[in-house]
């Protein structure tokens, strides 16, 4: 009885229904509401349900589109375009939102008649996709968000990792219908990959290694999955002349900024760890390797010494306050080491081009760290210091909270030295990660 149950046809509706969120799966949005709009035009006998929840959901194809490629994000108030306004994005879902709850009522309170299981399941899958539709106003605003920090010097990745999983555990479970399965499947990547990467930049920045690198895996395994539905999926276009060609689909602008993302992120790791990476490295591995990184820190600060004859280059971690500090890379968490003192609460994290802290200047950076600290804290400024007795120049400049970028020169080096203030205030930058948050918007420059 169990075969004959499973060898029954599908109810043409639920193949066309099953049919469109594959589409939609796959970000074929064009061709998923081109599909539906056509179905309703060929369905006008099939009852106004049916009818309703298929306009429903070519609106909900257009939306998607519009959400994926983040086209919504800094529009201006006003102009002619629906899209032009700033709430447009949650004026679409809204609206999307306000048919579906139709097609909710009227499932409810039709009569019973022949098509009433139909009738429930299409009622069912509209209450589902309304908890859709408003976890996509919350994304949507968590990405208006994102967009207004990248002109901002510090971002609190913690309140927004807290700000997602709060989204996740709130709709995890509303539109779990199998026929949904690729709608939520895709959701939940989405939410895991922007909260994997956001909890790895706030755990890069008080410097946990292993943490951080389960979050950049995490992150990185979800997104390589991702990128699977480009490769296999191909669209049949029809040419001019009569013929066709198979076109991958585009991956959607949200798509490839979370790839840059994880890159901005992968190449700060790799720098902010570089000791504890080269340990598990070949020797002259690691070079090859960090070359590779979107920006190659390692590269470009070696480069920089070389051309300005710079003695030390460092990155000092103040770990002042912190009574889990055990020093580089990874340690058991039920492993003792006393708490440091004195200089070694000033760790280098970095230290080129020898490798080693320069034993001699770190009183002197220690003591600059503290007394020009209001300066350094204001995190674009930098702060420069001649020594007569070492016959040293110093500059310093602050990317993070508990980071500060070290340069030394032996000799006088002038205070308004535009090549070591822009070279500074670039590393700083970067290393400050906030960029990818204003390259969110399409077309921005980044």
């Amino acid at each position: 009885m169990a075969e004959v149950e499973e060898l029954r046809p599908v109810p043409r509706e639920r193949a066309i229904l099953e049919s469109f969120f594959a589409q939609l799966g796959m970000f074929s949005f064009d061709r998923a509401k081109d599909y539906v709009e056509r179905e309703k035009d060929s369905s006008r006998s099939s009852g106004p349900i049916w009818s309703s929840l298929l306009a429903a959901l070519a609106h909900l194809a257009a939306a998607e589109k519009v959400y994926h490629n983040l086209t919504f994000l800094g529009q201006k108030i006003g102009g002619q375009s629906f899209f032009s306004r700033k709430d447009s994005i949650r004026t679409v879902y809204t609206s999307l939102y306000n048919e579906l709850r139709k097609v909710v009522t009227v499932g409810r309170h039709s009569q019973p008649t022949s098509s009433s299981s139909l009738e429930d399941l299409l009622s069912h899958l509209s209450e589902q996709l309304c908890h859709f539709t408003q976890a996509r106003m919350e994304m949507a605003d968590l990405y208006e968000k994102l967009h207004s920090l990248g002109s901002q010097k510090s971002v609190n990745s913690e309140e927004l990792v807290s700000a997602l999983e709060a989204t996740l555990q709130k709709y995890s479970s509303k539109f779990h219908h199998p026929i949904l399965a690729r709608v939520e499947e895709g959701f939940q990547t989405e939410v895991d990959v922007v909260t994997q990467l956001l909890r790895c930049q706030a755990q890069v920045s008080e410097w946990h290694f292993l943490p951080a690198l389960l979050s950049l895996h995490g992150a990185h395994t979800k997104l390589t999955a991702w990128a699977l539905l480009f490769q296999r999926h191909k669209e049949t276009r029809k040419n001019l002349f009569g013929g066709q060609s198979q076109k991958a689909v585009q991956p959607p602008h949200l798509y490839v900024w979370l790839q840059r993302f994880h890159a901005g992120l992968l190449a700060k790791f790799s720098f902010y760890f570089h000791e504890a990476l080269s340990r598990q490295a070949a020797p002259g591995e690691m070079k090859t390797l960090t070359a590779r990184a979107v920006p190659d820190y390692y590269g470009k600060i070696s480069a920089f010494i070389r051309k300005h004859d710079a003695s030390n280059v460092s990155l000092v971690f103040d770990n002042r306050g912190s009574d889990s500090f055990q020093g580089h890379g990874y340690h058991h968490p039920h492993s003792y080491r006393e708490a440091p003192k004195g200089v070694e609460q000033f760790p280098a994290v970095v230290s080129l081009p020898s490798g080693e802290r320069p034993l001699t200047h770190w009183p002197n950076v220690i003591m600059m760290m503290s007394d020009r600290a209001a300066e350094l804290n204001a995190l674009d400024k930098v702060v420069q210091f001649y020594d007569d007795k070492v016959q040293s120049t110093y500059y310093l400049t602050r990317p993070e909270p508990h980071f500060t970028l070290v340069v030394i020169f032996d000799g006088r080096k002038s205070e308004k030295d535009q090549h070591i203030t822009s070279f500074l205030q670039e590393i700083s930058g970067s290393l400050r990660n906030s960029k990818p948050f204003s390259i969110l918007k399409p077309g921005s420059k980044g």
